[in-house]
């Protein structure tokens, strides 16, 4: 993964940020590795890797342009997980080969204008007519909307009935009443897309259902348990890249007559960043591993730790390494300032911040009070 990372991707980071097009040629590459499906189960033409083998790999990917785990692992998560542990067999044979394969991207239809972090608010709606579903309503901030062949849709049967009554759905992206609406041109990111996605009278063959009516919002939470966990190790992968280039500066960099790597303050400020990198990436382990064992409370608990960690880890790390460049690093010359960017989304997507903490406080709360519990 590092050699193929190095030699093949990262050679195209800065014509995708000047293009916002990422070549058939990496695409080809990205295939060829199996990245689309390095979680997917080889039955279905995946990797078949543990969550922590998915995450290795994805810290390598990290280290070039945000596109390309945009459009592969996103894919492997949010993008196909539904369809692999949810979907009836028909439905899972027809779209995990494609997904797995990256002959088809998929797509995570679940946020819209007025529900984001609160998902029992969405309002897009699900009415079952004989076998049919039909869908309407409007999801925005969808990522890989434009170039998806498949989505994973998020519908209420019964606004009433909150997150209870929430279903998930396959749909296939030619399905008449779907349609792609306005795309959202983002702070970083260039190379893939977020886009609207409008369903009017849509009509979802009934066996696209996945799992059971009322179980969407748990089939969306344990789809966000594997977004997290990548996403943990993503933030570990572009900080090392990060601190690669700070090393690589300050120890080639004069300032006063020494190497600004003999200075005691910088010296200091590359510990804080090693050490922050290094609690990030076990506990970034840690949380793959959890997810391999099957307890899915410590899945979810460790999940959130290590995206809420890693998420701040990365920006301070990101922040750091700029400054220690100086003009150079807020430059467009280097690609310190697109990292800074790139990576600072990661407090928002998939469970902002704040909602991972109320989930790690509530497993502490929890954990106390198991502790403290009268025998």
């Amino acid at each position: 993964m590092r050699e193929f990372v190095q030699t093949e991707l990262k050679p195209h980071d800065r014509a995708i940020e000047e293009t916002g097009e990422v070549p058939e040629v990496a695409m080809a590459g990205l295939r060829k590795m199996g990245l689309f499906g390095t979680n997917t189960p080889k039955q279905f033409g995946g990797l078949g890797l543990t969550m922590l083998g998915s995450c290795i790999a994805i810290e390598e990917l990290a280290k070039a342009h945000t596109a390309f785990y945009y459009l592969s692992g996103v894919n492997v998560h949010i993008g196909s997980k539904a369809i692999e542990l949810f979907a009836k067999s028909e439905v899972r044979d027809r779209w995990l080969p494609e997904l797995a394969s990256g002959r088809v991207i998929g797509a995570f239809a679940l946020t819209e204008p007025n529900a984001g972090s609160d998902v029992a608010r969405i309002q897009t709606t699900a009415r079952r007519d004989r076998d049919r579903y039909i869908l309407d309503g409007t999801k925005t901030y969808i990522t890989n909307a434009p170039v998806a062949g498949v989505f994973t849709v998020f519908a209420t049967l019964d606004p009433s009935a909150g997150a209870r009554g929430i279903a998930a759905f396959a749909v296939d992206a030619k399905t008449p009443g779907l349609g792609i609406g306005r795309v959202v041109e983002m702070v970083a990111g260039r190379g893939s897309a977020h886009a609207e996605v409008i369903f009017e009278n849509c009509r979802v063959p009934r066996e696209n259902l996945l799992g059971q009516e009322g179980e969407g919002f748990a089939i969306a939470m344990r789809c966000l348990d594997a977004g997290r966990t990548h996403w943990g190790a993503y933030c570990v992968g572009a900080a090392s890249q990060l601190l690669d280039y700070a090393l690589d500066h300050v120890s080639a960099r004069e300032a006063f007559g020494r190497k600004l790597r003999d200075h005691q303050g910088i010296e200091w400020q590359i510990a804080d960043m090693a050490s922050a990198l290094h609690a990030a990436r076990l506990v970034a382990y840690e949380a793959a591993w959890r997810y391999d064992q099957g307890d899915a409370a410590a899945r979810t608990a460790a999940a959130a730790l290590s995206k809420y960690t890693g998420a701040d880890m990365v920006q301070r790390v990101a922040d750091t390494t700029m400054q220690l460049f100086g003009g150079a690093g807020y430059s467009r010359d280097l690609p310190i300032e697109r990292i800074w960017r790139e990576t600072r989304v990661v407090r928002i997507l998939d469970g902002t911040s704040e909602i991972m903490r109320q989930i790690i406080a509530r497993n502490a709360f929890r954990a106390h009070e198991r502790r403290n519990a009268p025998p």
